[in-house]
């Protein structure tokens, strides 16, 4: 009978623990949003077809520059995850938009392009970095993106209530 009890203890306890973390929700700090990120059509209307919100994670990665011999001249690409809705909207638009160009944009500038070949499906899209972005500045841009679409994810959240 002791060890039911004990059992039923931890339990419990586990439950009160699981449901506060679970509760407990991350809350967003504007201060930290100090990027959003904007998916344009080259030579279209100036209305983002993906924006901030859109985002749900960034990865950072290098791609072989077949313009050079050296080898370690690389090319920073960022891949951008987008949330289910956005991703519908790119499968739409890159099925609609084949030859033609998207461009991220951050702060009003372009910092890279992404050229649609066929359509995207499973909800990432790649974009190549601007080439003359050294190793320091596609880190310090992929670690600002990063933390803001984390603040902005949270923003949502809280916006929805």
């Amino acid at each position: 009978m002791k060890n039911f009890a004990h059992i039923g203890t931890t339990i419990v306890l586990s439950l009160v623990i699981v449901q506060f973390i679970g509760c407990r929700k991350f809350r967003s700090d504007p201060s930290k949003i100090t990027m959003r990120p904007r998916v344009f059509i080259q030579d279209s209307a100036p209305v983002p077809i993906i924006d901030e919100y859109d985002f749900t994670g960034v990865q950072i990665g290098t791609i072989a520059n077949i313009f050079t011999d050296d080898p370690k001249d690389r090319t920073y690409a960022f891949w951008f995850s987008v949330d289910r809705r956005s991703a519908i909207t790119l499968q739409t638009q890159s099925i609609r938009r084949k030859g033609q160009t998207l461009q991220l944009v951050i702060a009003g500038k372009v910092v890279g392009f992404h050229y649609i070949e066929s359509a995207i499906t499973n909800g990432v899209l790649p974009f190549v970095l601007n080439q003359n972005l050294t190793e320091e500045n596609a880190m310090i841009l992929f670690n600002e993106l990063n933390q803001s679409i984390i603040h902005l994810r949270a923003e949502l959240e809280e916006l929805k209530g």
